[in-house]
């Protein structure tokens, strides 16, 4: 009985020890600016003379898809700084896309340098900067990355109609909105500027709904939630999650070794026999190795 009287002391104890040994998670160290990635696309073997030339540009494209955040997710398909969709990580990147969000800024360009370097050579955004102008719009490197971005199966729709407004996602947003909200010019385009990439046609695809910070920046849903979460609580979400696994990890391990020790002590009085003491014993290792392995995968 006063060993079950000191448990919940034991479990807030290591509650608090927890909280105040795990590190700060700053979302300052996830975040570039649009010259940390121009200057990767610099650094990148991966990337063609296209996007060396136009890296500005993309790093434009970078604020605009993610704000700047390295480890960014649009709750629905795609991940870090310029947006990678889940199928084009595990190809070109050849890790999951949790693993991808976690690389710093040259990793997640250099993936993405490799991929949209390919797409450039793709007969819509070729096709495209041959042109010089589109539906009276001079074609520059804006244009042609929401050309990639966007879906090159997309854009060579938007190409053969001849108009800004041959193609618009489910939102409605045309390749050229996109391309003017790169420049930071919502209001042209000749769209509404306020959709999503949906990414047909091996594109990055990764758009999503757009909320401002304080900083006039663009963040999703989930982070808008996420940063009103930690501003109230005073706890990242990602720690607080770390912290309610091991404190049910904790509970688990202290029940099962109360079960364990009682089956010790039947065995200790000769109320079991030994092998019906061992058959206990081989199920707690079972249930440890199980939660061992819950652990290594969540």
């Amino acid at each position: 009985m006063p060993a079950l009287l000191a448990l919940p002391r034991l479990l807030t104890l290591i509650l608090f020890i927890w909280l105040g040994t795990l590190p700060a998670v700053s979302s300052a160290q996830n975040k570039v600016t649009a010259q940390d990635v121009a200057s990767a696309i610099q650094n990148s073997p991966n990337a063609s003379a296209w996007l060396k030339a136009n890296a500005d540009a993309v790093g434009s494209l970078a604020m605009f898809e993610s704000s700047g955040k390295l480890d960014v997710y649009n709750g629905s398909c795609c991940y870090g700084v310029l947006q990678m969709n889940k199928a084009n990580i595990r190809k070109y990147a050849e890790v999951s896309p949790e693993e991808f969000s976690t690389w710093d800024l040259q990793q997640q360009v250099d993936a993405w340098a490799t991929l949209t370097s390919q797409a450039l050579q793709a007969s819509a955004p070729a096709q495209l900067i041959a042109m010089g102008t589109f539906d009276g719009r001079a074609v520059d490197g804006n244009l042609v990355l929401a050309c990639v971005q966007l879906g090159t199966g997309n854009c060579q729709t938007m190409i053969r109609s001849g108009s800004c407004a041959g193609f618009a996602d489910s939102n409605g947003t045309t390749i050229c909105a996109m391309a003017d909200r790169i420049a930071g010019n919502p209001n042209n385009g000749n769209g509404n500027g306020n959709g999503n990439g949906n990414g047909n046609g091996n594109g990055n695809g990764g758009r999503f709904d757009c909320v401002r910070d304080a900083g006039g920046g663009c963040m999703s849903m989930n982070e808008a939630i996420t940063a009103g979460f930690e501003q109230g609580s005073g706890i990242p979400m990602s720690r607080l999650r770390s912290v309610i696994q091991l404190f049910l990890v904790a509970i688990t391990f202290l029940v099962l070794a109360s079960a364990m020790s009682g089956v010790f002590v039947q065995y200790y009085k000769g109320a079991i026999t030994k092998a019906e003491f061992m058959d206990y014993m081989r199920r707690g290792m079972l249930i440890v190795g199980a939660i061992v392995i819950v652990m290594s995968v969540f």
